[in-house]
């Protein structure tokens, strides 16, 4: 499918469903393209559908591409005190090895059942990309489904690979502060904190830095944030 433009992780992953949808999928799989998946991937996803009636997304354990024995993420969680989503398992060698319910899936790899997706809706466009997929799957578990993190499913993740400056660059830094915003005002009855405005002095500080790549990671990072206050989402047009 060409779209055309680039819509972000949100909008290209809904053409791709709705494509799935309109074929008759059952369960539709969303994998990102810097990724290796082992053989079994997609047998372990569906026997873990068909197993676990009351979930509707299951996810696999990922592991780092460059270091292939070490965990990336064995599910996943979002810390209401940092406000933060962080991967459980980050930097384990091994273990994670039992199918358990999780907060969301990561979107670097999520298999979602066809119905769910025609009862709870499509991905949230006003993310375009990070937090999206965290926030479709609190809106799948607030539908009654639950999240499953299946071990025997495993992928590994060259992490970031699509993005122009790398893991964590400026592109990452504006849309993780302005999505993570918008998460907690969807989501939940987060509100700022002491360690908030720590952070927040302490981006403004890194915008002097005499390095200038943590001068651009602070800038968008602040950039990201002025948006969600002023509203602006979907695709950063600064």
């Amino acid at each position: 499918m060409e779209n055309g433009e680039n819509l972000g992780y949100a909008e290209g992953n809904n053409r791709g469903l709705l494509e799935g949808l309109k074929r008759g999928a059952e369960l539709l799989l969303l994998l990102n393209n810097d990724t290796i998946v082992s053989p079994h991937l997609l047998s372990e996803l569906a026997k873990a559908a068909q197993k676990h009636p009351s979930a509707g997304v299951f996810g696999p354990k990922i592991y780092f591409y460059d270091d292939p024995a070490t965990i990336w993420y064995a599910g996943g969680s979002v810390d209401l005190k940092t406000g933060r989503c962080y991967h459980i398992g980050w930097g384990a060698p091994e273990g994670y090895n039992e199918i358990k319910e999780t907060d969301y899936i990561c979107g670097c790899a999520l298999a979602v059942r066809a119905q769910v997706v025609e009862k709870v809706g499509l991905l949230s466009p006003e993310y375009f990309l990070i937090w999206e997929e965290i926030d479709w799957c609190y809106r799948i578990r607030r539908a009654g489904y639950k999240c499953l993190y299946v071990p025997k499913a495993r992928i590994w993740h060259k992490v970031s690979a699509s993005f122009p400056e790398g893991n964590r660059g400026p592109t990452w830094q504006y849309y993780y502060y302005r999505n993570k915003l918008l998460f907690h005002r969807r989501h939940t009855n987060r509100r700022w904190q002491k360690d908030d405005f720590l952070e927040l002095a302490r981006l403004v500080q890194l915008t002097f830095s005499a390095k200038a790549d943590l001068r651009r990671k602070s800038r968008a990072a602040l950039a990201g944030i002025r948006d969600y206050f002023f509203g602006r989402f979907g695709p950063n047009r600064s």
